[in-house]
């Protein structure tokens, strides 16, 4: 019976036209969309700097090992940036007349970055700045610790910044190897892929719906079968877990094979990632099917705009990703999109696995925790009259 229930189930959602274009065509337009709009990324060789403006004010000056990084990104034939240090007002009006794509200032030790529109430029100038602000913290952390040893004595400061700065240029990259050097596009396709991931919740989140008397007739008849209600849910539920995961390891080789976006070698663990991460979107589909009383298609604007927060935290709109880890740091510790984002750029970049596992393992916690609280609320639930 559960098989049965499975086959007519997954023929169900397929002739579903809405949902089939929602959560698996419209990701693949998307892809297709990132790839024409970022295409000049993938050849550095053709890369030309940019007007960046930086508010060189006394906050920014005492940001020593900020602004020295900084200062060498506009330097040299091979520049990054074409730099013009000003202050706040004149930075201001630089970008309201489109004369730079960004300006970098430093308020209270924090370092932020002002745009007016998003694009290429402003998802460099974004993503530079806060990799340059992450090294700055590292050297500053191990200088204060070595100050810290050196309590009741007499320090040379400037010997010791200097000395941080050696054992952070010098360490050995926790990568797989040289090569892999990051696009600055790549998270853009990887919360692409969890982005997929979670529009799936609306699979399940369909399914559910059709098991629910209290929404459709269908549910109704379920009801009152013979049949366990358990074996119809999971049935179901497994139906949209199918189409959904096929559909993503679809969009991973294509936008490998196709596309050349880089996700590694170690294809197990990708395709492991896709799998919890289509787990965690299945039961986030059933959680919200089970406790919204409301109507279909408002549970589905529910899924979509809870995925495409996500998606502008994780980085699809990169140049907000800093602004939001700063604001909100928990956000993407949490969010499933974040998590799968993470995970596939910890897998591509970093040989210790650790960060992978963290996010693999939160996912299965969220999945787990979506799933108890909603078995525990469909059990509570009682029908006077069908």
């Amino acid at each position: 019976m559960f098989w049965h229930n499975y086959k007519y189930a997954l023929k169900a959602l397929c002739k579903n036209r809405m949902l089939v274009f929602w959560t698996t065509i419209f990701p693949f337009i998307l892809a297709i969309l990132f790839n024409l709009a970022f295409a000049r990324l993938h050849d550095y060789d053709v890369f030309e700097p940019f007007n960046v403006a930086v508010v060189n004010d006394e906050a920014y000056q005492n940001e020593k090992v900020f602004s020295e990084a900084f200062k060498t990104l506009g330097e040299g034939d091979e520049k990054l940036f074409n730099i013009e240090y000003t202050d706040k007002d004149r930075a201001e009006e630089l970008l309201e007349n489109g004369d730079v794509d960004g300006y970098v200032y430093v308020v209270d030790g924090k370092k932020k970055v002002k745009i007016k529109e998003n694009g290429t430029n402003q998802t460099v100038l974004t993503m530079t700045t806060e990799q340059i602000s992450q090294s700055a913290k590292i050297i500053d952390d191990i200088a204060m610790s070595e100050i810290a040893k050196s309590a009741g004595q007499p320090v040379d400061v400037v010997a010791i910044y200097q000395n941080a700065v050696k054992v952070v240029t010098e360490a050995e990259p926790n990568v797989k190897d040289e090569s892999h050097v990051m696009n600055v596009v790549s998270v853009e396709f990887y919360s692409l892929i969890a982005m997929a991931c979670m529009q799936g919740a609306m699979l399940s989140c369909e399914m559910m719906n059709r098991c629910m008397p209290n929404i459709t007739n269908r549910g109704k008849r379920v009801a009152i079968a013979p049949t366990r209600k358990g074996i119809i849910v999971a049935s179901n539920l497994l139906a949209g877990y199918t189409m959904l995961f096929v559909s993503i390891i679809a969009l991973i080789f294509f936008t490998r094979f196709i596309l050349g976006v880089e996700y590694g070698d170690n294809i197990p663990f990708i395709c492991l990632l896709a799998a919890i991460g289509g787990l965690t979107a299945t039961m986030l589909g059933m959680f919200l099917s089970v406790i919204l009383k409301t109507r279909e298609s408002l549970k589905n604007v529910i899924i979509v705009v809870v995925t495409m927060l996500g998606s502008l935290f994780a980085g699809m709109f990169g140049a907000m990703k800093m602004f939001f880890d700063e604001m909100i740091p928990i956000a993407n510790k949490i969010s499933p999109v974040g998590l799968i984002t993470d995970g596939f750029y910890s897998l591509y970049y970093y040989e210790d696995m650790t960060r992978f596992y963290i996010n693999v393992i939160s996912l299965v916690v969220i999945s787990i925790l979506l799933f108890v609280f909603s078995i525990r609320s469909l059990r509570r639930q009682r029908y006077d009259s069908i």
